[in-house]
């Protein structure tokens, strides 16, 4: 058996606060602040909510969210709030569905369905976006989108939520939210850039919950097609990890075995969404987009710009 990272070793014992291993992670994660603020995030997830309630009915309305000078990482727009008004205005009468939404720090994902009806999860597109926040404007935005599929292997969409708890969702407190964010990191590193496979035994339920359009349902049906999602000599890089209730969120850059894991206009954009029970993996979303040689901004899908442009937005 091959020997689990100390900090998975601790959580495959149950075992009791972690703050010192979580200490050391949060410093070692760029950008990663140490302490949480449950109001400042709920105020950011109200005005995200606000700003997708917008799109829809005001885009010139749901423009003024953003920063006059907001940096852009989706490789189809221009830095700025012109560029992303035009782009919302011109996506006519879409309609925008918010699946899932987490908010951690100054970071808000959504998990949204854009397409002609919300009823119809087989058609339009499976959208990941991530907005960072600062004074209740939106000033860094990065988005990784698919078509959404017409059919799947596993007869989920890409949006459903299957699982369902005994008796109610249990309570999420700040802790535990943290060791799922760690958790969720640690293994898409292990498994998917080290490929150590044999983590799925322990922290994958056996009747995982799939909506990857082309993985059947159950822990199984996931091992069988990890050797050819992680070949050797591919890299996987994580870009975003993130966690809220249980929920947690890896953003990751992907290249082929022999592809130049450092070029940021190359490769391909992942994403993954976990529901986390008892640190065990019992469902997830994805999508992955491929990254385009160049960007109309001129920024890589990944990387955090706004510490480097803090001045001067409004």
């Amino acid at each position: 058996m091959k020997q689990l990272p100390a900090l998975l070793l601790t959580f495959s014992m149950c075992a009791l606060p972690l703050a010192p291993a979580l200490s050391a992670e949060a410093a070692a994660t760029p950008g990663h602040a140490a302490v949480r603020d449950g109001g400042s995030e709920a105020a950011n997830k109200q005005q995200i909510t606000r700003l997708y309630q917008l799109m829809g009915a005001d885009p010139q309305a749901a423009g003024r969210l953003f920063a006059h000078d907001l940096i852009q990482h989706d490789p189809q727009l221009a830095d700025g709030r012109d560029a992303i008004t035009r782009w919302i205005a011109g996506l006519g009468r879409q309609v925008w569905t918010v699946k899932h939404m987490l908010a951690e720090r100054d970071l808000v994902f959504v998990h949204a369905h854009l397409g002609e009806s919300a009823a119809d999860e087989w058609h339009g597109n499976n959208r990941y976006d991530l907005y960072r926040l600062d004074r209740g404007l939106v000033v860094e935005h990065w988005a990784v989108t698919a078509p959404a599929p017409q059919r799947s292997a596993n007869g989920n969409s890409a949006f459903s939520d299957v699982y369902h708890y005994t008796g109610g969702a249990p309570a999420t407190d700040p802790a535990r939210v943290e060791l799922n964010r760690l958790l969720a990191r640690s293994l898409s590193e292990d498994v998917f850039g080290k490929r150590q496979f044999g983590l799925l035994d322990r922290f994958w339920a056996s009747g995982y919950l799939q909506h990857n359009p082309y993985v059947a349902n159950g822990r199984a049906a996931l091992a069988s097609v990890l050797p050819y999602i992680a070949p050797p000599g591919a890299s996987y890089r994580v870009m975003h990890a993130m966690a809220d209730g249980d929920l947690a969120l890896v953003c990751a850059h992907a290249a082929d075995p022999g592809a130049n894991p450092d070029a940021p206009f190359s490769g391909t954009a992942v994403c993954d969404l976990y529901r986390m029970v008892n640190y065990e993996m019992v469902e997830h979303w994805d999508v992955a987009q491929a990254i385009p040689g160049s960007s109309v901004n001129g920024h890589a899908m990944f990387g955090s710009l706004y510490g480097k442009h803090r001045q001067g937005h409004d």
